[in-house]
């Protein structure tokens, strides 16, 4: 997962100083409720909402636990200092839970207790300022409606939470009390002030055929933007963009912003990996890959494919001439350095990419 660009000991145990450091965050007057902060907060929705322009979003996770005070205030500094340097609209903070059995395969990788979402959000905000964050939050099994609103609000009033995606749970696992229905009603009732996103698979649609009226529902229950999982398949992707735009023009409506998200990799873990969290792999791609002969030539493959697939959503969606608002997000999935500085690379990649495709889009018009 991505930390930033720095080195850690994965051996490194708990101290208290953390919770303590961030206790004193809590507690201080800092950068996150300064009037910069809250500027670029609200900016982040303008930015969604500009259909003329792309959105391009960065993914992180929270370091573990057991990371030290030192290795976690390097993490962050790290980070800071990639994102300055691509300066993405976002940053997305993942929410990792323990999913023991998740597609009915043991999960690949062991799992380790990560900070919280919000929190470390809150963090980034401290030290960057500038950086919009969006945090995701996981539908927890035994959680009810009482319990998820009491970290809703203190997301909101302690950690100045204002960009929240609720994520379901996995259809192999436990469901939660409350679904993610019931959270955004609950949001966007009581918390008008949080800018909702939500989670489309083009798989999905693929599958069922009906992943388009799902994300119109949502819509119309406060949902402002979508993220997808990792796309490995392009042709899903197309295929719900085409559905989606027909819909809105059938009705009427505006589309909402639909950011795809892509991932490199470059060893058979990463694959396992990928394919447990129900990214579509396809053999020949995966054959691509890892056929080359060194671990940097497999990732810079993977990244090529990643190009592939991100141009021939463009060009889909330019030649049918979609009105659906669209962008993208870059994430790494592991803790390998390579591929996390080849998401570095990917990312300015597929920003070149979306700003030629708007600047013709937004000539033609």
């Amino acid at each position: 997962m991505w930390y930033g660009d720095c080195e850690v000991d994965d051996d490194s145990v708990l101290t208290s100083h953390i919770s303590k450091k961030w206790r004193t965050i809590s507690t201080q007057e800092d950068a996150s409720t300064s009037p910069e902060r809250e500027s670029n907060q609200k900016s982040f929705k303008s930015k969604t909402e500009d259909r003329c322009s792309g959105l391009a979003l960065f993914g992180t996770v929270p370091p573990p636990l057991k990371f030290t005070l030192e290795q976690t205030e390097n993490c962050v500094s790290c980070l800071i200092d990639t994102l300055k340097k691509i300066n993405p609209d976002a940053v997305m903070v993942y929410d990792i839970q323990d999913e023991p059995s998740r597609n009915g395969t043991p999960r690949p990788f062991p799992f380790f207790q990560t900070h919280e979402p919000k929190v470390y959000a809150k963090l980034l905000g401290k030290y960057a300022p500038h950086m919009a964050t969006i945090v995701y939050r996981a539908m927890i099994p035994g959680q009810d409606i009482n319990e998820f609103e009491r970290w809703v609000h203190d997301a909101v009033h302690e950690d100045n939470t204002r960009h929240m995606v609720i994520v379901g749970g996995s259809s192999m696992y436990n469901q939660p009390l409350i679904g993610v229905k019931d959270a955004t009603k609950l949001i966007s009732e009581k918390y008008p002030e949080v800018y909702l996103g939500g989670i489309t698979i083009p798989e999905r649609h693929r599958d069922r055929g009906n992943e388009h009226l799902t994300i119109t529902e949502k819509c119309s229950q406060g949902i402002g933007f979508y993220t997808s999982q990792v796309v490995y398949n392009a042709d899903n992707a197309i295929a719900l963009l085409r559905d989606y735009d027909e819909l809105c023009k059938q009705h009427g409506k505006e589309p909402n912003r639909l950011v795809f998200t892509f991932a490199p990799f470059g060893s058979e873990a990463t694959v396992g990996f990928l394919r447990w969290l129900g990214v579509e792999l396809p053999e020949g791609t995966v054959k691509r890959v890892i056929s080359r002969p060194t671990l940097k030539q497999r990732v810079d493959e993977s990244v090529e494919i990643c190009w592939e697939n991100w141009k021939r959503i463009l060009d889909a969606s330019r030649r049918l001439k979609l009105k659906v608002p669209i962008g993208f997000s870059v994430e790494s999935v592991s803790k390998s350095k390579m591929e996390s500085e080849a998401a570095v690379d990917l990312f300015n990649m597929l920003k070149e990419e979306m700003e030629v495709y708007y600047s013709m889009r937004n000539a033609s018009n």
